[in-house]
């Protein structure tokens, strides 16, 4: 390998590297939180949680929105 090859392999690593150490423990963006995409999230107003947002808590986030919602009785 040529003496460019090299440089531009090492910067090619020391980005991959950096990119990871500065991206853990970080919160997902708000757009990654629902499953459909940016488009309908904006457009249609539509969002449902994914669970790549917070997977270990998804099952105590779907009791806690059973909780909150209103209860309406059927008016026949």
């Amino acid at each position: 390998m040529s003496r460019s090859m090299w440089i531009i392999s090492v910067l090619i690593l020391i980005l991959v590297i950096s990119s990871f150490w500065f991206g853990r423990n970080r919160e997902a963006p708000p757009w990654v939180k629902c499953k459909e995409s940016l488009f309908a999230q904006v457009v249609m107003k539509q969002c449902t949680p994914s669970s790549f947002a917070n997977p270990n808590n998804m099952e105590t986030n779907k009791q806690n929105v059973e909780d909150e919602l209103p209860f309406e009785p059927p008016q026949n």
